[in-house]
């Protein structure tokens, strides 16, 4: 095992130890550490908020990065503790998802049979889904962008895995693998909110801005014309996490690959207007787009 997993693997089992509480009291000294660095991820978070909300004063941007800070920081405190290590530790996991909104939107879809893609996004804590998803869906099936330690992959994927989750890498055989779990009726779940290569993305809209959105999603969609296209995303509350579901726009079903992008994004723009601070800011979204929005940071 190489040096950086070895030390990766071993913050994980440390922070694995800590409660939930805990583990959000860890978040906010990172987030602290975080802003008083000036940290690239701080200077990201401040520039993608300026840019998405052009109508709030400096004050109210600098309250808001702050508060996405200390979300980013929980986010990789729990994590830890959402890779679990034992059927007990999963148990509790589950527990701690205390509110499912919707349901009855993936139970409707499910039972119709005709296959279900799940778009999740970089919100709250989409690691916890593993804990409440697997036992709602039909053989729940994940695409994965391969990690660069070896080592850190083989233990997340056995944590998914153990939770119920089958995950295919994004190669050839693992997005054939993907596709065809879906176009047999059953549920797959993947994050298609972050940046693609430009071979792999189309330009369309995202918060009003140019952003390169994957063509992939689109391509499911066609495979599996009568599947059902839902978003969800782990909202985090103050007693644990809320499980929300809600329906795609009605357009990304549509034949014209622009239009099915913008309706996708469209989607996960009122998925963030839930608790905006909860979205992962501090992620280069436009990092391809011609203005070069992140070059003097």
């Amino acid at each position: 095992m190489d040096i950086k997993s070895f030390v990766a693997l071993t913050i994980l089992k440390l922070l694995g130890l800590f409660t939930l509480q805990g583990a959000r009291r860890f978040g906010a000294v990172i987030a602290w550490v975080l802003r008083i660095s000036n940290s690239t991820m701080y200077k990201v978070t401040k520039k993608n908020l300026a840019l998405v909300y052009p109508h709030l004063s400096y004050e109210q941007l600098e309250a808001m990065a702050c508060e996405s800070l200390y979300h980013t920081g929980c986010s990789l405190a729990e994590t830890g503790i959402a890779w679990g290590g034992t059927i007990e530790s999963l148990k509790k996991n589950e527990q701690k998802v205390v509110s499912v909104k919707n349901e009855h939107l993936l139970k409707d879809a499910v039972e119709a049979g005709q296959g279900v893609l799940m778009l999740t996004l970089h919100f709250g804590n989409w690691e916890w889904m593993n804990a409440a998803l697997p036992q709602r869906s039909q053989k729940l099936m994940g695409l994965y962008k391969m990690a660069k330690m070896p080592a850190l992959e083989k233990n997340m994927l056995e944590s998914r895995e153990r939770c119920g989750v089958t995950m295919v890498p994004g190669t050839r055989e693992g997005v054939k693998r993907f596709i065809e779990n879906y176009r047999s009726g059953n549920c797959c779940l993947i994050a298609p909110d972050q940046e693609p290569s430009t071979k792999s993305g189309v330009w369309s809209e995202f918060f009003g801005l140019p952003a390169l959105t994957p063509k992939f999603i689109h391509q499911l969609v066609q495979e599996n014309p009568k599947g059902k296209v839902l978003h969800v995303y782990m909202k985090r509350l103050t007693e644990g996490f809320e499980l929300v579901f809600t329906e795609a726009e009605p357009e990304i079903y549509d034949d014209n690959l622009v239009v099915s992008a913008t309706a996708m994004n469209r989607g996960f723009e009122k998925c963030v207007a839930d608790d905006p601070v909860q979205y992962q800011w501090d992620y280069k979204r436009f990092k391809r787009n011609p203005e070069k929005h992140y070059k003097k940071l």
